[in-house]
């Protein structure tokens, strides 16, 4: 798969060159807050109890606003946002009484249907949430990862990836060019991917 999208890369975008501006250095104040946040951080991650995490969820938060504003502006929170839906959504599709009977038979599905379910999903509401939600219904497998990871192709929502890439380049009609793209892309990937697996020994 590596070697098709390099080749593709090759052939679709040659090479123009690019200059990559580089922000100058530091100053004080941006050294005073990187000190600070990783101090929040590392609280952050402390394994103390919740109320040490309050503390550096707060601290990481004043951190910010006080001695890097500028990161906290420039933000995508719309961006943000929608990371924050996608999980939450997940959560919420687990406790619908509806969706638990369609789900359950996700356990019973053939690695083929398994396969296809996945990769699916992925499509629908990303790989990620994707994976968290079918691992509610089977265990974790190999064909699971190649699966979820497959479905980063096609659809916009596939990758919450794509959604970073196609904002950043700042151009409506990418948009739709993605997808002459991204859809061969996945039925490529689907095919080979499903065939190394069966193929290539388990270990």
């Amino acid at each position: 798969m590596m070697l098709t999208l390099l080749l593709l890369c090759w052939v679709l975008f040659p090479w123009k060159g690019a200059a990559i501006p580089y922000g100058g250095a530091n100053t004080g104040v941006e050294t005073a807050a990187g000190v600070e946040l990783s101090g929040a951080v590392y609280r952050l991650s402390d394994g103390a109890g919740v109320q040490t995490r309050a503390v550096g969820t707060g601290d990481c938060g004043a951190g910010f606003a006080l001695l890097a504003r500028r990161v906290v502006l420039s933000v995508d929170w719309t961006l943000l946002l929608v990371f924050m839906a996608m999980f939450i959504d997940v959560h919420l599709l687990t406790q619908l009484p509806a969706l638990q009977g369609v789900l359950g038979n996700v356990s019973h599905l053939s690695e083929p249907g398994l396969w296809l379910t996945a990769i699916g999903l992925s499509q629908v509401i990303s790989n990620v949430p994707s994976t968290i939600l079918l691992l509610n219904y089977v265990p974790p497998s190999l064909l699971l990862v190649w699966a979820v990871n497959v479905g980063g192709f096609g659809l916009l929502p596939g990758s919450l990836a794509n959604l970073i890439a196609l904002r950043m380049a700042n151009d409506r009609r990418i948009w739709w060019r993605f997808h002459l793209y991204s859809i061969p892309m996945l039925l490529w990937a689907a095919l080979v991917g499903y065939v190394l697996l069966v193929i290539l020994p388990a270990n």
